[in-house]
């Protein structure tokens, strides 16, 4: 089967991307489309690299290259922006099918201003006539159902994936970069949320200053400007010495500062239905190094920690922290029986299984 895969995001930063391009290859030949970071080359020849000129821009580009790449059997799309361009890809190549992956779950109320809303418009009337749906995890496949108006349940993709480094070089390069950051003994907690307001920063940074300099927690991500600031003032205004921001990272740093911590923190907001059914890919790259988490109380992060006992779901991120650090080796023991039965290939074959059977291609 020749197939095309369509994403506006970005290989380097989005590890649910890579395992889904791991999974059409389990279909078939693929060509996949992703967006551009700063200074990204191909990663192989079927690797196509949108620079990015906008998302007008990108659908254009789309069509172009689907035209040189000619017939395809199927068109694969991550996310809502690879809707319109996949569909339009649909015509161009006479592809049979369509996959659609559904990582987000807004409605028109949660939506944030007019592009959202669009956004909603589109996904409701396109998802009902892919042949596949795929939803990021159980609680979000029951509503789509309602929300689409589908026929049957959606899949259930579970974002298993871990982080891996590129190569043996670049790992030594990473060590000696780093590794003078982690010489002072600390308990250290990363969340990958950046310094986004709504994911609960504010009441992280109140945590830090109730646990002292033992502990410190290490801010990665890309950050709005304005929330960026406003955490910068909070740190200053509290006096706090044990919060250290850092930018996006790509995995080989982010591999290493993870396996040098002790924690991960997974936190979102509950005010709309793609934070409060949230399914954070985020848990399992710190689960496959072996460091338990800390997680807000959403649905799904709350029934994972009561069910596999890798962390604390709380709203109380001090209590929790302190929790996680007195009892860090019966945790780290849960994190490791745990891993004994998940598996990212087997996970990603799996999925790949059920689309042909829902395809009628078993």
């Amino acid at each position: 089967m020749k197939i095309c895969l369509i994403s506006y995001d970005y290989y380097l930063y989005d590890g649910r991307l890579r395992e889904l391009i791991k999974v059409a290859k389990e279909l078939g030949e693929v060509i996949y489309i992703t967006r551009a970071s700063d200074g990204e080359k191909p990663r192989e020849a079927s690797h196509i690299l949108y620079q990015d000129r906008g998302y007008s821009s990108f659908i254009l580009f789309v069509c172009r290259q689907v035209r040189r790449a000619g017939r395809q059997d199927l068109i694969f799309i991550d996310n809502r922006k690879g809707i319109i361009p996949g569909y339009i890809a649909r015509k161009l190549t006479g592809a049979r099918y369509v996959v659609q992956d559904c990582r987000e779950l807004y409605d028109l109320r949660s939506a944030a201003g007019l592009p959202g809303k669009l956004g909603c418009v589109v996904e409701k009337i396109f998802t009902k006539h892919s042949d596949v749906i795929i939803a990021a995890n159980a609680f979000r496949a029951r509503l789509m159902v309602k929300m689409f108006g589908l026929k049957e349940e959606p899949l259930h993709y579970e974002n298993i994936r871990r982080l891996e480094y590129t190569s043996e070089e670049k790992k030594k390069q990473v060590e000696r970069e780093c590794r003078g950051f982690f010489e002072e003994k600390k308990f250290r907690i990363i969340s990958t949320a950046g310094c986004d307001m709504s994911r609960t920063t504010g009441k992280m940074l109140e945590a830090m200053k109730g646990l002292g300099d033992g502990f410190e927690l290490l801010l990665m991500g890309e950050s709005d400007g304005e929330d960026e600031l406003i955490v910068r003032e909070t740190i200053r205004r509290m006096g706090l010495t044990n919060v250290k921001i850092f930018p996006r990272m790509d995995q080989d740093h982010l591999k290493y500062f993870i396996e040098n911590s002790q924690a991960g923190m997974v936190t979102y907001h509950q005010r709309d239905l793609n934070n409060k059914y949230c399914a954070s890919g985020k848990i399992y790259e710190f689960l496959f190094e072996e460091k338990p988490v800390v997680t807000s109380t959403n649905p799904p992060l709350k029934e994972f920690c009561r069910k596999y006992g890798v962390g604390q779901a709380s709203e109380d991120y001090e209590k929790a922290i302190r929790v996680l650090a007195e009892h860090y080796t019966q945790q780290q023991d849960a994190v490791r029986r745990f891993l004994t039965r998940v598996h990212v290939e087997k996970n990603n074959r799996k999925l790949a299984e059920e689309i042909l059977v829902r395809l009628g291609e078993n």
